[in-house]
């Protein structure tokens, strides 16, 4: 038995042993050289119209390490002087010892770490190449980057200017095309409103940009004057109650809004016909809609594929016409006699409910 413990002993200190050596053997992984990285520009302003060109070529240098290993390298971009804190990362290869990037690709990239549009950002650009857990980071390079604007916000309106009131969810967008919204809708004298950059009140809201305003809100930088600040974050429309245009150029070196009179004033027509090739393009036969009230109509018909129509407030041409916004299509945005084009209908068919607010300055089709 003595025996039988002794050689249990003697191969335990043996394990013991052979494990010790495996240890002695493991290599620690260590940097014996930094990467280094370098850049063919400094200082960039870039711009929509040169997005498919090049902006800056990165090139760098791969780390070195006491063993043979494959690393994966990233490109961290932040905001100078925070030492990367909140950084935004891009993969790159590391085996290709260099990345260009277009104008459209780093404006992204600066955009999404949180840089303003328009706004000449100091940044620092890094490397850093990962093994594992372990990483080593190159020399760091200052750039002064100038992004656009990749795509023009949206504007709701919203408050008691407005017919939505100050209903959020409700809250009605303004027909975009680039950098222009427009809508024709009703506006009440006296009474403040403001503009939402979506169907919520929270992030964007957009009002004169003046003393007063609170700095979350301000936006525009000239607006027409009918319209004056409502402190902390609305604006006021001093204007007569009715009908109007409103035109927002949010080009970064405008950001205008104007408010002018609709060439239509009627916001509740008596009366709302359907007139196109649903009947042969005859106004005296104009298709009669149901009036809801308060500038709402209500029609259900057949509309045949490629169907085209128009909405009057009589059985004949006149002033009272209203179309698409902007020409021939189908917006779900109306507009008065000669700023408007025929709805064109781009379903395949079938039995439909055509709705209408002109009050709002909108119309639904919608299939049934």
């Amino acid at each position: 038995m003595k025996n039988l413990f002794k050689i249990l002993a003697a191969v335990f200190i043996g394990i013991i042993m052979i494990s010790c050596e495996k240890d002695e053997d493991k290599a620690v992984l260590e940097v014996t050289k930094n990467p280094t990285l370098a850049g063919d520009a400094t200082t960039l302003v870039l711009l929509k119209a040169n997005e498919n060109n090049k902006a800056v070529k990165f090139t760098w240098v791969n780390p070195t390490f006491n063993i043979a290993v494959v690393n994966s390298n990233t490109l961290e971009f932040a905001k100078a002087g925070t030492s990367f804190a909140n950084a935004k990362s891009a993969d790159v290869t590391a085996s290709d010892l260099s990345n260009t990037y277009t104008v459209k690709d780093l404006n992204k990239i600066i955009l999404d770490a949180g840089f303003l549009p328009g706004v000449a950002a100091n940044i620092e650009v890094r490397m850093k190449a990962s093994v594992g857990n372990a990483a080593s980071y190159s020399n760091v390079i200052p750039m002064t980057i100038t992004p656009y604007l990749a795509e023009y916000p949206s504007f709701y309106i919203v408050g008691e200017a407005s017919s939505v009131g100050w209903n959020a969810g409700a809250a009605q967008m303004l027909y975009k095309n680039e950098n222009i919204s427009t809508i024709y809708t009703y506006l009440e004298n006296g009474k403040p409103f403001r503009f939402l950059g979506q169907k919520d009140w929270s992030p964007l809201n957009y009002s004169l940009d003046t003393s007063g305003i609170q700095d979350a809100n301000k936006y525009f930088k000239t607006w027409s004057s009918n319209l004056a600040a409502a402190a902390p974050e609305n604006m006021t429309f001093t204007g007569a109650s009715g009908m109007y245009k409103i035109t927002i150029d949010s080009d970064l070196a405008k950001k205008t809004i104007d408010v002018v009179p609709s060439a239509v004033n009627n916001w509740n027509p008596a009366n709302l016909y359907m007139v196109g090739t649903i009947n042969g393009w005859n106004v005296g036969a104009a298709i009669a809609m149901t009036n809801l009230g308060g500038g709402k109509f209500e029609h259900t018909i057949v509309l045949p594929a490629g169907s085209q129509f128009k909405f009057v407030g009589q059985q004949a041409w006149g002033d009272l016409d209203w179309g698409n916004i902007s020409g021939d299509g189908n917006s779900g945005f109306i507009a008065p006699k000669g700023s408007n084009g025929n709805i064109k209908f781009d379903g395949t068919g079938g039995n439909y409910k055509i709705t209408v607010d002109v009050k709002l300055g909108v119309y639904k089709i919608e299939e049934l």
